[in-house]
């Protein structure tokens, strides 16, 4: 597990966020996660025919698969301060604020963050999890197909844009940004 980190933006009484490993209990929070995070925040940058067929991936059967068999990390409010009856009976409460994956041969297929929390140092932490991992995992190659509003988080953290590419979801087209990153040894 790694360790919690605090929000800055909250001074008076700073929130603890944890990364932890993904699990099955937090697929459907996760599954909604996605949706309201694609719904909210991708009228920025798409048309409403676009954020539709992409939100409708949440109830895609290939989203549960790759949030089972790859690797995945979910960035959480720390359970001391989530402040539900939940954490008050001993249990952890699951409530997931984004997620990253990691397949084997060092493809991260989502990056996703709550609408509420974004823009405050969350897709970061994933992704710096996600990175230290595939070092660990020896990989020295890392790719992503990013939408538009991540491309700036990847190239932050290093990524470069090796191309475009136009992919089709129920007749409606998107343009990613194919990305790799190639990590230090």
């Amino acid at each position: 597990m790694s360790p919690s980190m605090p929000d800055a933006s909250q001074s008076q009484n700073p929130v603890t966020y944890q990364v932890v490993p993904l699990d099955e209990g937090h697929i459907p929070a996760l599954l909604a996660l996605f949706e309201q995070s694609v719904r909210q925040a991708g009228p920025e940058h798409y048309s409403p025919e676009q954020v539709e067929r992409w939100a409708q991936g949440a109830r895609h059967p290939g989203l549960v698969t790759q949030l089972r068999e790859h690797h995945g990390w979910v960035i959480e409010q720390a359970p001391e301060q989530a402040g539900t009856q939940m954490a008050e009976q001993g249990t952890k409460p699951i409530t997931p604020l984004g997620f990253v994956t990691l397949s084997q041969d060092g493809h991260l297929s989502l990056l996703y963050v709550s609408a509420d929390h974004q823009r405050q140092g969350l897709g970061s932490r994933l992704l710096e999890t996600a990175m230290q991992a595939a070092r660990r995992l020896g990989l020295r190659l890392l790719t992503t197909e990013a939408s538009t509003f991540s491309l700036g988080l990847f190239l932050r953290h290093g990524f470069e844009q090796t191309g475009l590419e136009t992919v089709e979801r129920g007749g409606v087209s998107f343009i990613r940004h194919r990305l790799h990153c190639r990590l230090p040894s």
